[in-house]
């Protein structure tokens, strides 16, 4: 077994264990009632993307202004995703930004990402591995500076507070360095998947290294397939009951809060939300994401991380991230 990782303190600058993820939201009367149960179960971070469904039509602005009244909008705080890399226009990236306020019923954004390392509109439902080309990655190595610059821009002129990025590996995170380095915009976020299989152990100390928050989306997406490896299901539930969880998904949860990173979780059931809220908090200090002092170290989850490549074999992993991790690594057929 691996050794029990370390707490490792998420940046400041973010007061949010965990985040309520919208891209499971498709339908109108779902999108505004999803939030609006979330937000009144505790939930105050919403993430959000121009690429998603739920995005669009103003039902996410109809939810903030439902909840206008009980929650102002400073104590929320809301993560956008522009669809692929800005480049192009200024003008023409600038209008995008504002379409999405229009829609969520804001003037600002507290963060805005780079949703993935691509031209906007990419195909992320067809073959993975057409992502991880030759062309793709020397594409991004062409214009990520363009649309860096666009992103600088955007918080310049105060449409966004926070600009960073979703779906950026190390390979890409140092390309982009090259640019931050020049106009000295610090990269504030990055947005990955993450779970147990996949903890990203090196990517999340990159980031950290470099003061980046990380956001984990789907982290307990794939739960249910570990109950068909012998006896890990059985040993994750002990130790989730050893330390006063209710389920394996909210030790996965603690565990990531533990090690500094931002779960995204989303569920339309509001008993889940509260548990999933209670995991979050369970560190010892609800209102940062920097584990408190004297907390529990994180719950040791080798046993899963050693049979990742089973899991993988069994349908549990986002392949387009590991799509996105490959790009300049694995490239494939140019």
């Amino acid at each position: 077994m691996a050794a029990i990782m370390e707490p490792a303190p998420t940046p400041k600058g973010f007061a949010h264990a965990i985040i309520y993820g919208t891209m499971e939201l498709t339908e109108k009367g779902l999108v505004t009632e999803g939030i609006c149960e979330a937000v009144r179960a505790g939930y105050r971070a919403l993430d959000l993307a121009e690429h998603y469904e739920s995005s669009r039509g103003g039902h996410i602005g109809e939810a903030l202004d439902q909840l206008a009244s009980e929650v102002p909008r400073s104590e929320l705080w809301l993560t956008h995703k522009i669809d692929g890399m800005p480049v192009g226009d200024y003008a023409a990236v600038k209008a995008r930004v504002q379409t999405m306020l229009e829609l969520a019923h804001t003037d600002y954004l507290d963060a805005l990402l780079i949703h993935y390392p691509l031209p906007g509109g990419a195909d992320l439902s067809g073959d993975p591995a057409a992502i991880s080309t030759a062309a793709n990655f020397e594409w991004f190595v062409a214009n990520i500076g363009e649309a860096w610059a666009n992103m600088v821009k955007l918080k310049e002129e105060g449409l966004v507070l926070n600009i960073g990025v979703s779906n950026f590996y190390e390979q890409h995170l140092q390309e982009l360095a090259k640019h931050t380095a020049e106009d000295g915009a610090e990269c504030w976020a990055n947005e990955v998947f993450i779970d147990a299989a996949h903890p990203q152990k090196d990517l999340v100390a990159y980031c950290h290294a470099q003061g980046m928050v990380v956001m984990a989306y789907r982290p307990t997406a794939f739960v249910m397939v570990y109950g068909l490896l012998d006896g890990v299901m059985d040993a994750l539930q002990a130790l989730a009951e050893e330390r006063g969880l209710e389920s394996v998904q909210s030790l996965v949860i603690e565990t990531l809060c533990l090690r500094g990173i931002v779960p995204i979780t989303g569920t339309r059931t509001v008993e889940h939300m509260a548990t999933n809220l209670k995991a979050a908090a369970s560190k010892g200090n609800s209102a940062s994401v920097i584990p408190a002092k004297g907390a529990p170290l994180p719950a040791d989850l080798a046993p899963v991380e050693e049979q990742a490549e089973m899991v993988e074999m069994m349908g549990g992993l986002d392949e387009y991230a590991m799509a996105f991790a490959r790009m300049g690594v694995d490239q494939g057929e140019a």
